[in-house]
């Protein structure tokens, strides 16, 4: 049995509550094996405390990656795209550069990872991951995901993009959209690849401000919160 543990979950905004203090951040634990998703400038833990086998970026914004502003030294393998790696101020010792719609294996953890829109300058990607028979998504920063037929299909797990619950935070450059859809939109892309279990992290402010009505109206979903920890 495989456990997804949330070391934050909140978006880069200057909001907080008790529970949302720390940037967006997923520990997966599998059979000894550690893989931490994303490591951001709010952090609760140092690399030394999680002693992770391996970490995922999904993109160089600073409240996921946490090397464009801090030289954090460790020797763990980085698995990112070409276009964080040469964003950052900073670059990982050990980065391992993967493509969009590369697959790959830590432990027993089954790694795909594929693109979204996202940002502009900080081009992303989310991460498919299955692991004993059980799939689950990770994309907290997304407009669309690029080929939602093939990445949706057979997943247990939809970790979202929490930014906002109705707000418009889609903006456009030219032809080229950046920003975060919303939960809402997201909610129905799950109903209709069947997917039932729904968590949403990074969250923003409108989501944040609003977390109890949601939680009372949205019964369809969940909204994480910093050390929530799963069983799949």
């Amino acid at each position: 049995m495989a456990a997804l543990i949330f070391l934050g979950t909140k978006g880069e905004i200057e909001e907080s509550s008790p529970t949302h203090q720390y940037h967006s951040s997923l520990l997966v634990s599998a059979s000894g094996t550690r893989l931490v998703i994303d490591y951001g400038i709010l952090r609760k833990y140092s690399l030394e405390e999680l002693k992770p086998d391996a970490i995922l970026i999904t993109h160089a914004h600073p409240d996921h990656y946490v090397w464009l502003k801090e030289n954090v030294k460790t020797d763990v393998p980085i698995y990112l795209t070409q276009a964080t790696y040469d964003y950052g101020r900073f670059t990982p010792a050990n980065g391992r550069i993967i493509m969009p719609g590369e697959q790959f294996k830590i432990g027993p953890c089954e790694c795909l990872s594929y693109e979204v829109i996202h940002s502009i300058r900080c081009p992303a990607v989310g991460y498919k991951i299955k692991i004993d028979g059980k799939t689950f998504v990770y994309n907290s920063d997304l407009i669309d995901i690029m080929d939602k037929d093939n990445i949706l299909q057979k997943v247990d797990y939809y970790i979202g993009d929490g930014s906002a619950v109705r707000a418009n935070l889609v903006r456009r450059r030219g032809e080229q959209l950046f920003g975060h859809t919303r939960i809402t939109t997201q909610v129905n892309w799950c109903k209709k690849y069947g997917i039932n279990n729904i968590i949403f992290t990074h969250l923003g402010k409108e989501t944040i401000a609003k977390e109890g009505p949601f939680t009372r109206e949205h019964i369809e979903a969940t909204l994480a919160y910093d050390g929530m920890e799963i069983a799949i």
